[in-house]
């Protein structure tokens, strides 16, 4: 289940699958996108100006072009993919993959149309960035038949700011981020899911256009990971077995 970047990264993952390979030309990828950016706009703090640079015709260029995700359709994809996204009429949540023969480019850029620039048309209905809705739809995978689900929690896209405006901007974003989250994951435990969160202050405090600092939140990432490994091996053990399993999202 990815939202906004998430839904970039799950849709590569889900399309070449989860090797180092893949991960290293992920790393690869978060490079290029940082030097493109530095080249029109030195300071990369602004996260505003950071995301006005990436306009639709820009996205599209980077799923379809850079991505190779030209003309992929959900049934395309090694590993089964759900993408979120924010619709506006009827407001509300929309998922996309249900249908195996919707477009995985035209769910990514409804999933990362950021307020900033207009909402992006698919079919009949427009839509802007999924997180609007909830970074973690978690409800959603629990409709889909997961039981154990992992998170990964990155908190609001911009840094952590200096000066008083901004430092009260980012705690009611990172406190509307959290209650919205912890709802939904009280809400799948409600419902017998395991839910595991990977989360990072580090990572929260930089915000997710930290590109210059690839290495210090690769290096956060992973460390977070592997925190919750115990636990997530002991989630699988009562479920796995000559029976099968059941694959979180």
């Amino acid at each position: 289940m990815g939202v906004s970047i998430g839904a970039i990264i799950g849709a590569w993952l889900c399309k070449e699958g989860h090797t180092e390979e893949t991960v290293i030309r992920l790393r690869d990828l978060a490079r290029t996108v940082h030097k493109g950016l530095s080249a029109n706009r030195a300071n990369l703090r602004d996260f505003w100006g950071a995301w006005r640079l990436i306009s639709l015709a820009q996205r599209r260029s980077f799923i379809e072009e850079t991505l190779a995700m030209k003309g992929l359709m959900f049934h395309e994809l090694s590993v089964p993919l759900n993408i979120a996204a924010t619709r506006l009429l009827p407001p509300g949540r929309v998922i996309f993959g249900d249908d195996l023969n919707q477009s995985v480019t035209e769910a990514i850029l409804a999933s990362t149309a950021f307020p900033s620039h207009p909402p992006v048309r698919v079919a009949n209905a427009y839509y802007w960035d999924g997180g609007l809705t909830g970074n973690l739809p978690v409800s959603e995978a629990v409709k889909r038949g997961s039981r154990v689900i992992l998170v990964v929690n990155l908190g609001p896209p911009f840094r952590r700011g200096r000066g008083k405006g901004r430092e009260v901007l980012w705690r009611v974003c990172q406190d509307m981020y959290r209650v919205s989250s912890l709802r939904e994951i009280a809400g799948a435990r409600a419902q017998g899911a395991t839910v595991l969160e990977v989360s990072s202050a580090g990572i929260e405090s930089h915000g997710l256009f930290s590109f210059e600092r690839l290495d210090m939140i690769e290096e956060e990432g992973y460390k977070a990971t592997r925190r919750v490994l115990p636990a997530l091996q002991h989630a699988f053990e009562p479920i796995s077995g000559p029976q099968g399993g059941t694959g979180g999202s």
